[in-house]
């Protein structure tokens, strides 16, 4: 994959349009190795805390 190919990977999972299986896909890479990328670039990979229904504002996995 492109450079820019896992930039815009990055960019939409931090913008919540793409879910983390989703993006590490786009980016051509396993999730181990997406999840380094998000750290690297300071892109939190943890779940959204749940709201008073028990529904998270992100996109499940």
């Amino acid at each position: 994959m492109t450079i820019h190919g896992v930039d815009t990977a990055l960019t939409l999972f931090a913008a919540g349009t793409l879910t983390r299986t989703q993006a590490a896909r786009k980016a051509g890479v396993d999730l181990d190795r997406f999840d380094d990328l998000c750290a690297k670039r300071g892109i939190p990979v943890t779940p959204a805390p749940l709201d008073a229904g028990g529904r998270s504002h992100v996109n499940a996995d």
